[in-house]
């Protein structure tokens, strides 16, 4: 069951979100229970529930919107509805937008009826209140029945955005710092249906005490940090070249298209050889997926975080690509699994051992001792990292579910218990090694399967060690929960809102316009700028194979990436119309044949590039999304310029002028050649500078 039981409080008795309360029967047998939702990624590990007698215990605060959820014991994957509420929702899968929903119990949760009972301005929370770049942001949270707001700062201001979100309405002010004091107050006025009161420190009223902030309390950044507006290229590192033939895997695949599981061969001096194609390409910063020693192709079963697997090269080989990347300005990001270990890991092996008596047995969650004197065998193969040879054993032996909790059952990924604190430790100085070896951040895999608090913590201590180095989580669905965790997530959200409207038309465009600002207005600016923005994964599909090789169409996503607010992400083999479908063939080797590329596709990459790097406002602007006659996308960066670009999603032609006042602006780039935007085509403009 869940029960909302009011709203967060805040500082003069002003109310925030909605805290809702879930409670169902504690399993038998079960060591620990979670709660499970869209709001976890539909994954087990972030938020667990407490015990009280026969009754699982947990709470969030939440916003206004439909959610689904359902409990797990022991992150079995496969999780059980809420048998005390009858209501079942299907939801969109993000990550798969080409897949069916996911069905969990329902909970909706709306603003109150009386407009003047849901207005929010948290003044602590950088959502609400941040700097960027000789501004200061302002925003003002309401029900849809608010229809008109102003900020009293001094003077008057009207917004400069005013954003439509699902079941909310979102009021962006954006003054600039100097026409404020070190220390400054300020209110607001909203109106109702012609009725209009005021917000200020102790909520709505009509004579209301104003909100008082010190300049140097407000969150955010003068100078924007390196990943706040990059350009990524992500490198599936088994599949991209094989540049030292010596180093190989003893088996390696004979079938690359549909690609088999198993080793390619491609490794670190790969890479290195192929630096000019990224560096032609316009590439500011490389994402490799995990490097470390392991037991499989992909490597995310990591049995030593701090070295290099012995079939990409050596530690020298690394700093080597390091060194080369440092010369082309080019920053490095590492994959690493915080969520779960590899069984071939020392500490696991030890733990299954030693059982009890190793200081590794807490590292992980044991639901139960390994089986007595039948795991000699498989700890001979594990410390031998045999993964082969440990499969054909737990298959030979009838095992079903590992007797720990692990990545989706999988044996060969046990989870980290991060319950304990010396987890914590260690991998602070894991995150302390690879700064100093020049890794510039990590993407932190199943980062929605960790413990909330744990995240929390970790995020806190790598930032003592270096503000500058970036922490990007994998959160495949409802994001809005993760900001104080990481600096940003890989943003499946605003693929999943692209794809399904424009490419399968499972939604209409107002509701993913509705979507994508809820996303905007739940970061600060700062924040958004730092999105992960892609259209591909080495765990989803191609773009192109999605498109059904439709070029309209791709450019068009593609235009339509470059322009949102972010860091436009290539998965490597997207810029050359390298095709794939599900695991594993989406991580088909990339074919370096030139004859083999689309070079229209790849053009179409380096201009978008280009002209990200070239435009100020493309890279760091404030942002508004909005529709335009039902089925124009209208998205508009302003920073000292404004730019504005115009996606028609329709079947039929718009004149721009439809859509946006063009006057003093220049167009900049189209889709096609003439005043009007064809279906599927697009018009980027920018304010010229005398404007």
């Amino acid at each position: 069951m869940y029960k909302i039981t009011g709203r967060r409080p805040l500082d003069g008795g002003r109310l925030k979100e909605f805290h809702v309360v879930f409670e169902t029967n504690w399993r038998a047998g079960a060591k620990r229970m979670y709660l499970v939702g869209n709001f976890t990624s539909w994954f087990p590990g972030f938020k667990r529930m407490s015990r009280r007698e026969d009754r699982a215990h947990a709470s969030l605060f939440l916003y206004p919107g439909l959610y689904a959820y359902w409990f797990t014991a022991d992150t079995d994957p496969q999780g059980f509805m809420d048998d005390d509420n009858p209501s079942v929702v299907e939801l969109p899968n993000i990550m798969h937008p080409e897949k069916p929903g996911i069905k969990g119990s329902l909970l909706e949760v709306r603003p109150p009826e009386d407009p003047f009972e849901y207005v929010i301005h948290d003044e602590r929370d950088p959502a609400y209140l941040h700097r960027f770049k000789g501004y200061i942001v302002f925003r003002l949270r309401t029900g849809k029945g608010v229809d008109q707001a102003e900020l009293v700062a001094g003077k008057a201001f009207q917004p400069v955005f005013t954003r439509e979100l699902p079941f909310e309405r979102v009021f962006e002010f954006i003054l600039e710092e100097r026409a404020l004091g070190d220390v400054f107050s300020y209110y607001f006025n909203v109106c109702s249906r012609g009725e209009c009161l005021s917000y200020g420190f102790q909520g709505v009223g009509e004579r209301v005490q104003p909100i008082v902030v010190s300049k140097k309390e407000v969150k955010g950044v003068e100078k924007p940090r390196w990943f706040m507006g990059t350009i990524y290229y992500q490198i599936f590192v088994d599949s991209f070249y094989n540049g030292d033939p010596s180093n190989d895997p003893p088996l390696k695949i004979t079938r690359v298209s549909p690609r088999e599981h198993g080793y390619y061969g491609g490794d670190l001096k790969g890479i290195l050889l192929k630096l000019d194609h990224m560096a032609e390409l316009g590439v500011e910063a490389i994402y490799l997926t995990p490097i470390y020693p392991s037991g499989t192709y992909h490597r995310y079963d990591v049995s030593d975080y701090l070295s290099v697997d012995k079939h990409l090269g050596t530690l020298e080989d690394f700093s080597t690509l390091v060194k080369a990347l440092e010369e082309k300005s080019m920053r490095l990001v590492l994959d690493i699994t915080l969520h779960h270990t590899g069984a071939c890991h020392p500490f696991f092996v030890e733990a299954l051992e030693k059982k009890s008596s190793s200081k590794y047995w807490s590292w992980f969650n044991f639901t139960g001792d390994p089986p007595s004197g039948v795991f000699d065998e498989a700890l001979k193969l594990l410390r031998e990292c045999d993964v082969k040879g440990f499969r054909s054993f737990i298959i030979s032996r009838g095992f079903s579910r590992p007797f720990y909790e692990s990545f989706f059952n999988n044996w060969l990924m046990p989870k980290i218990n991060h319950e304990n604190p010396e987890t914590l430790i260690y991998f602070k100085k894991v995150a302390e090694t690879w700064m100093r070896r020049g890794v510039a951040g990590f993407r932190i895999d199943v980062a929605h399967g960790i413990m909330d608090e744990w995240l929390r913590a970790y995020y806190a201590e790598v930032k003592s060690l270096d503000e500058d180095f970036l922490l990007l989580g994998e959160v495949c669905d409802y994001p809005f929960l993760y900001g104080e965790y990481m600096d940003s997530y890989m943003n499946y959200w605003l693929r999943y809102w692209l794809i399904s409207t424009v490419v399968l038309r499972k939604h209409s465009l107002r509701e993913a316009v509705e979507m994508i600002n809820l996303q905007i207005s739940s970061h600060p600016h700062h924040q958004v700028l730092s999105l992960y923005n892609m259209v591909g994964s080495h765990d989803t599909k191609r773009i192109k194979t999605l498109v059904k090789g439709d070029k309209t169409v791709l450019k068009l996503l593609t235009a339509i990436y470059f322009t949102l607010p972010g860091s436009p992400a290539i998965y490597y083999g997207d810029e050359i119309g390298l095709e794939g479908g599900d695991d594993p063939d989406n991580r088909r080797p990339m074919p370096w044949e030139v004859e083999k590329w689309d070079l229209e596709i790849y053009d179409t990459y380096r201009f978008f590039i280009n002209l990200y790097k070239s435009v100020e406002e493309l890279r760091h602007g404030f942002a508004d999304v909005r529709i335009c006659r039902g089925d124009v996308l209208v998205v508009e960066r302003r920073l000292e310029r404004r730019l504005i670009g115009l996606f028609n999603t329709g079947d039929r032609a718009v004149d721009p002028s439809e859509c946006a006042g063009l006057a003093g602006f220049k167009e900049i780039a189209s889709s096609t050649p003439g005043s009007k935007i064809p279906p599927l085509g697009f018009k980027i403009y920018l304010e010229s500078k005398e404007a």
